[in-house]
């Protein structure tokens, strides 16, 4: 029996070496970037109508793309010599699964043209993509601090995410009306839609720090190190903005730098979440980046 259990921690730990290797760190960061590319919610880049999946294909693939992402998360728990990918791809199963019921909900929503239900969608759509996140990832015997729902570094959360909400809102105005088409854009207009926008920013805020992060991090770190890790879901997190041009909901026309900036702060938002061992100083500062956002979407309501 003792033999065995040597047996297997000399097997993990050679695994632990081989993984360590900057050509294994690599090969598994082109292959968890194409993972989260092929999630068409997730990165953006196969979503109708500009997609590479025909639109009659489009839940086919949905459903068959959940279905591998379970399979090869079972298949690596059976196996020693794999089981270290298990929880990176069941947590790609989690985010399919829980943006599959996001787009399922799509056929009954309320349309968007009116402030009270762009909260209301916002609102379910926030529902339907943590509540199955936080719920699979427990029944998988993981904890909340897997997750990054844990207080950590409270203080150093809540200074870091206070100091970004407050500088994304006091240029809120000017950044709606020049980067995200806001028209006739006042303080008073802008305060008057408060309540709506920070209920809609926080909810947008916890459920993408959730989805891009908190559900990412502590499953890539074991097999990427921190730094690769925070660069490969800032990468997708920038993806996900390229649906911001396309079709009815199109919120801005500069998308090369909506993206490129997206980089940059889902970079910051990772290291903030890292250093502070929570989704809070995340979740604060990006709610805070998301006011110049639906401050330019509220403008132009009918």
């Amino acid at each position: 029996m003792m033999k065995r259990l040597m047996k297997n921690h000399t097997r993990r730990l050679g695994l632990r070496a081989n993984l360590a290797t900057p050509v294994r760190r690599l090969r598994l960061f082109l292959l968890f970037l194409v993972c989260g590319i092929g999630l068409p919610s997730l990165s953006g880049l196969l979503v109708p109508p500009f997609s590479l999946i025909p639109l009659a294909w489009d839940w086919p693939y949905r459903v068959t793309l959940s279905a591998v992402f379970l399979i090869l998360s079972l298949v690596s728990f059976r196996r020693d010599n794999y089981r270290e990918y298990r929880k990176v791809f069941f947590s790609f199963f989690i985010a399919s699964f829980a943006l599959n019921l996001q787009a399922l909900s799509g056929f009954f929503n309320f349309q968007s043209t009116t402030v009270d239900n762009t909260v209301l969608n916002m609102l379910s759509s926030t529902l339907l993509v943590t509540v199955p996140i936080i719920g699979l990832t427990l029944t998988s015997g993981d904890r909340f601090s897997v997750i990054f729902l844990t207080k950590g570094k409270l203080k150093l959360g809540l200074l870091i995410g206070s100091i970004g909400f407050i500088i994304f809102a006091l240029v809120s105005i000017p950044a709606a009306t020049y980067l995200f088409q806001g028209r006739n854009l006042t303080t008073a207009r802008a305060v008057s839609w408060a309540a709506p926008i920070l209920i809609i920013v926080f909810a947008n805020g916890f459920r993408e720090e959730l989805l891009y992060r908190g559900l990412f991090l502590k499953k890539y770190e074991p097999l990427l190190g921190s730094k690769s890790s925070n660069l490969l879901q800032a990468i997708i997190f920038s993806l996900s903005h390229t649906v911001a041009g396309i079709g009815t909901s199109s919120y801005t026309p500069f998308i090369a730098v909506l993206v490129v900036f997206t980089l940059a702060l889902g970079l910051l938002w990772g290291l903030v979440m890292q250093k502070t061992n929570s989704l809070l100083g995340s979740v604060l500062f990006h709610a805070g980046s998301d006011i110049s956002v639906f401050l330019g979407i509220f403008s132009n309501l009918p």
